[in-house]
This record gives structure tokens, sequence and C-alpha cells, in this order.
């Protein structure tokens, strides 16, 4: 099978979480073992557009704010500000947290005119598939 015909099923950080896009969840893999309940987190449609955004250009280089707003919500016909992308990116590092990602997965940059931010590529995995009907 080629790589080239395979679609993102989601995406695992460091080794513990486990993003599926399809469900707009996020699980922590070791609670699955070590807890009774798992640590399951699902993420509203546009927060889960930006998280998935920001991870699969999660390749430590910068992802300007104006990037960001285009492509999670001027494309998806919603209303873009600054102030909406903070509050979001606020909301979704908080929630990120609880889940068991460290406080700096997400980093703000701003480097002269240069604002947005970064995530390490070396803790993001992308998880694939192959879809059957096209092979």
């Amino acid at each position: 099978m080629d790589i080239q015909q395979a679609k993102v099923f989601g995406y695992l950080i460091e080794s513990d979480i486990q993003v599926n896009i399809s469900y707009n969840s996020l699980i922590n893999i070791k609670s699955l073992i070590s807890e009774k309940k798992p640590n399951r987190l699902i993420l509203r449609k546009t927060m889960m557009r930006l998280f998935i955004y920001l991870l699969k250009n999660a390749n430590n280089a910068v992802i300007e704010n104006e990037e960001i707003l285009t492509n999670v919500w001027d494309k998806h016909g919603l209303s873009s500000s600054s102030q909406r992308l903070w509050q979001v990116m606020k909301d979704l590092k908080n929630k990120l947290i609880v889940i068991g990602i460290s406080e700096d997965f997400i980093k703000r940059v701003e480097k002269g005119n240069t604002m947005g931010f970064r995530i390490n590529p070396h803790s993001v995995t992308p998880i694939y598939y192959f879809d059957a009907q096209n092979l």
C-alpha cells in the first residue's frame, strides 16, 4: 500500500494522547490502563479545527495568526478576529492541560511583525488509515 493513498485518522501526541479527528475527541491512553474512567475530551468543531490545523502544520515553523484566522474561521464561513483566536486558543490550551498535555505544547511566538503559534513537531505523530474503497 502506498502512503500517498493514506488519509490522516488522527494524531498521537507524545506517547499518551490520541486525537481522533472523526469524533472531535482526545483520549489519554495511559488513563485507560491506570484509571477506572478514561480521561477523554470532546472539543467543539471550531476548536478541533484549530487544533488539527496546528497539528497538521507542526513543522517547527511559526503558524501566523492571519493564516490561522483564514484557514480555521474565514474559509468555513465564520467571522474571524484576533480576540476570537486568543479566546479559543486560551480555552484549547486549558483543555489540553486537563487531559495531560504539557502547558508549553502550543507556544505563542512574537518576533517583530510576526505573531503566531508553534508546536514542537517531535511530539506529534500522524496516524494514517487506508480507505478500503479506494484501494
